[in-house]
């Protein structure tokens, strides 16, 4: 593995005098030899053993006291790469988000020592961080390079796209969206040439949060160069008028890369070496829901039906009115974009177990599923919010209908729910939209919070 030749070559740096703690004003080169005091020895095995708990206090420690981390960073980096090296003997051949919401199976601890290294000021750190991404757990390649990106190491860019040939790129909305943040957050010409590519292949979710990083480039992102900031705005004007034209955009930084992504089915993505064909045509616009913008290619509808629904709501019910919102939205669907519908009470049902591309076959078959919806029970709201999270790795964003407070389920603690529910979606990254119908103040901030921590919008319904 990639972390045993980096602590190989750690241990052939050099050496530490026995029974010497290195102390903060050690020099750099002192820091990163291999550990061989009794207490470095000790960090290690604690860094390493079975006990989450004493780990977590540990790196809790390190955080609070950077000189100790300092001190100690031989010892925290063959720590953590033997934990890279252990975890990745337990996982399977297929690259799959192991858990609910995708983070469960990754220890708290990892996630904790991978972002301490890349928050380091020493190449030695950061190389560990950029070994991750190779991984074969995509949750720990995720959050390599989410740390690459928060922490903007710009030497990693390269590591980051070769992440595109991975399978997860292909089968994972979680794993593309990652990808494309960390590029985002990187301020250099290289990050927006990939995301102009990027923008060009790709559709739904992505495609407009690239749009929206692109619509924000400013003289950072060129390294302070002002004349070939203003050859990209030339540039991009240009390709607004080609595109206003029906005709293919050209890349709007000197520099092409050597392969491009396509879709090659519905939810694939591959490399290849040549423009796309899709590329200059029209974008179909998937409409909007309750004044939300539909920018997701592939979306989960999910209505309450609880008894509450059965209330007034001007000349309908609350319920009737929830369906006739609903059957507009699917009407406006263009045929490239994928949908789901969920309903809740006390119990949870799908209208079908995963995504359905919205033909005008599906779609009939869905407005008449819809038209049937009747009144249930009560609200499990944090039942139907975890199967979300789960429904399909495919999905980009939910659109959550409700009347009311939690009534049902594991938990109906609206502050438990969100603590919950924003947890699971950490790496998971789905947009929750929300629709409050007549809640009152409390239930309303509960919707607009949980909206707000998913990057989502609100609206509320009187």
């Amino acid at each position: 593995m990639i972390w045993k030749w980096t602590a190989l070559v750690l241990c052939l740096l050099t050496f530490v005098e026995g029974g010497r703690p290195l102390g903060a004003a050690d020099s750099a080169a002192e820091n990163m030899k291999t550990a061989t005091t009794s207490a470095q020895k000790r960090m290690i095995r604690i860094l390493t053993g079975r006990s989450e708990p004493a780990k977590l206090k540990l790196i809790s420690q390190l955080n609070a006291q950077r000189s100790q981390l300092n001190a100690n960073l031989g010892a925290v980096i063959d720590a953590t790469e033997q934990l890279l090296d252990e975890y990745a003997g337990s996982v399977s051949d297929d690259e799959t988000l192991r858990g609910n919401g995708g983070e469960a199976g990754v220890p708290v601890s990892l996630r904790q020592l991978l972002q301490i290294l890349g928050n380091c000021p020493h190449e030695e750190a950061h190389a560990v961080v950029v070994d991750a991404l190779d991984h074969p757990d995509t949750y720990v390649s995720m959050i390599a390079m989410d740390t690459i990106g928060e922490m903007q190491h710009v030497v990693a860019i390269e590591d980051i796209v070769r992440q595109i040939r991975r399978p997860a790129f292909e089968e994972q909305y979680a794993f593309r969206f990652a990808l494309v943040r960390a590029l985002a957050r990187l301020h250099c010409p290289l990050s927006i040439e990939w995301l102009q590519r990027l923008a060009e292949q790709i559709d739904g979710q992505l495609r407009h949060e690239i749009e929206t990083r692109l619509a924000d480039v400013d003289l950072r992102d060129f390294d302070g160069d002002r004349e070939r900031y203003q050859g990209y705005l030339e540039q991009l004007e240009e390709g607004a008028k080609m595109a206003e034209l029906g005709m293919p955009p050209r890349s709007m930084t000197p520099a092409q890369p050597a392969s491009a992504v396509t879709r090659s089915g519905a939810g694939k993505l591959q490399l290849q070496d040549a423009p796309s064909e899709s590329q200059g045509k029209l974008r179909l616009t998937n409409g909007e829901y309750y004044g939300i913008e539909l920018n997701a290619g592939r979306m989960l509808f999910v209505i309450d039906r609880s008894g509450s629904m059965r209330e007034p709501a001007y000349h309908e019910t609350r319920l009737q009115s929830a369906k006739r919102e609903l059957i507009r939205a699917l009407d406006q669907l263009s045929p490239d974009a994928e949908f789901a519908i969920m309903l809740f009470d006390t119990e949870i049902q799908s209208w079908r177990n995963k995504l359905t591309p919205a033909t005008q076959e599906n779609k009939l078959h869905a407005i008449e599923f819809v038209k049937g919806i009747e009144i249930g029970d009560r609200t499990n709201t944090h039942g139907v919010l975890t199967e979300s999270l789960r429904f399909d790795d495919q999905l980009e964003a939910v659109f959550v209908l409700t009347d009311g407070r939690p009534t049902a389920g594991v938990t109906i603690s609206p502050q438990v729910i969100i603590h919950d529910i924003v947890g699971r979606n950490h790496m998971r990254h789905l947009k929750f939209n929300t629709i409050g119908i007549g809640v009152n103040p409390t239930t309303s901030e509960f919707l607009k919070t949980l909206a707000t921590e998913t990057g989502g919008e609100y609206r509320r319904v009187d």
